[in-house]
C-alpha cells in the first residue's frame, strides 16, 4: 500500500525521535526543545513549507560547497560547517539493504586458522554481514607490546605526533573530560592503570603521522585473509580504555568497512540494523577476546560497544574494499 506524503513524513519524524533517543537525549528535553522552538503551536502550512524548504536548501549547498573544498584541498578535512553529527550521518548514510540480514540472529564466527582469502572473497566478503574472525590477529607482535605506556612513549616522542592528532586527525573523548589525546597521556598514573577508584576513561583516535604509522605496523599486518587486491586504508584507528561503556550508539561516515583488532582486554559488540530494517532484521552480538578481529560495514549498521572487567581494551583497525 503506498504511503501519502503525510504518512511518509510521520514516519521520517519518528525515526528521528528514535535516534534522539538512542543518542541519550531524554523525552522531556525533546518536549522542551519542541515547545521553545514552536511556542506550543503549529506555525502555517504554508510558513512552514517554506522554512523546510529553505532548510533542506541551505543544507544541500553547503555540503557541496564542503565536498569541493574538500576535493579542492586533495581530501583534506576543511573543518567544515556542517558537522558529522546524528542528522546528517542519517541523511547521507547508504541505503540499507534488508534483504540481507533478515535472516541472520547471530554474527557469523569462524576460526581464523580455517579462513583463507578464497573462502573469505566467496562467502563472507562484501556481503555487509559482520563477521568475527577467532584468533586472527594471534600471531602479531602488537599482542605482547601495546600498553598505554608504549603508546604514550610513542606519541610523546615522536615530533609532532599529537600535534598531528589534533589537527589533521579525529579524537573521540567518549564520556570522559578529555578534550585531546595530549590530555589523555597527562592522565594521573593511577587512572592510567585503571586502578579502584579513579575516574573511568575510553578514548578512540586515528593516525595521521607516517612515523607513528610505520612503528605501529611493525606489529600488526592487514589481516591475511583480505583479497590481494584489497585496498586499505592508510589510517589507523586506535580505541583504548577501561570497564564500562565504550561507544554509544551511532553510525559511522567513513569509506570503506571496517576491520578491528582486539589487541588487549574483551569487548562486546552491539550492532544494530537501520530503522528501515527494524521489523525484518535483528540485533547481533558479538565479544572480542586477545587476537580476535571483527569486520563490520559500520557506514550500514549502528553499533555500540562494551568493555568487561579485567585487562584494559586496545584495539586497533582500518577500512578495506
Amino acid at each position: 500500500m503506498r504511503l501519502s506524503n503525510k504518512e511518509n513524513i510521520s514516519l521520517k519524524l519518528k525515526d528521528v525521535y528514535q535516534e534522539a533517543l538512542r543518542d541519550g537525549i531524554s523525552q522531556s528535553d525533546l518536549h522542551q526543545v519542541y515547545k521553545k522552538s514552536v511556542a506550543g503551536k503549529l506555525l502555517p502550512a504554508s510558513r512552514s513549507i517554506w522554512n523546510c524548504r529553505n532548510m533542506v536548501v541551505f543544507y544541500l549547498v553547503t555540503l557541496m560547497t564542503c565536498i569541493l573544498i574538500s576535493i579542492y584541498y586533495d581530501g583534506v578535512d576543511p573543518r567544515c560547517i556542517v558537522g558529522t553529527n546524528s542528522l546528517t550521518q542519517e541523511l547521507s548514510r547508504p541505503t540499507f539493504q534488508c534483504d540481507m540480514c533478515k535472516d541472520i540472529d547471530q554474527v557469523p564466527t569462524i576460526d581464523g586458522n580455517l579462513l583463507t582469502k578464497d573462502l573469505f572473497l566467496s562467502k563472507y566478503a562484501y556481503t555487509g554481514i559482520p563477521l568475527l574472525v577467532k584468533n586472527g590477529a594471534k600471531n602479531w607482535s602488537a599482542l605482547h607490546t601495546f600498553s598505554f605506556d608504549y603508546l604514550k612513549d610513542l606519541y610523546q616522542l615522536t615530533d609532532g605526533a599529537l600535534e598531528a592528532v589534533a589537527e589533521n586527525c579525529q579524537f573521540f573523548p567518549y564520556k570522559t573530560s578529555f578534550s585531546s589525546l595530549t590530555e589523555v597521556f597527562e592522565m594521573p598514573k593511577e587512572q592510567s592503570k585503571l586502578e579502584p577508584g579513579q575516574p573511568e576513561w575510553y578514548v578512540g583516535w586515528s593516525n595521521c603521522h607516517p612515523d607513528v604509522a610505520r612503528e605501529l605496523r611493525r606489529h600488526y599486518t592487514v589481516p591475511t585473509f583480505l583479497p590481494d587486491d584489497s585496498e586499505s586504508s592508510n589510517l589507523d584507528w586506535l580505541f583504548m580504555g577501561g570497564f564500562g561503556g565504550g561507544a554509544n550508539i551511532h553510525i559511522d561516515s567513513v569509506q570503506r568497512p571496517s576491520w578491528q583488532a582486539m589487541i588487549a582486554g574483551k569487548k562486546s559488540w552491539k550492532i544494530i540494523p537501520s530503522p528501515e530494517c527494524d521489523s525484518v532484521c535483528k540485533t547481533l552480538n558479538a565479544t572480542m577476546e586477545k587476537g580476535d578481529i571483527i569486520l563490520v560495514d559500520t557506514n550500514m549498521w549502528y553499533h555500540s560497544t562494551y568493555i568487561h572487567p579485567g585487562e584494559m581494551s586496545i584495539t586497533i583497525g582500518s577500512e578495506y574494499d
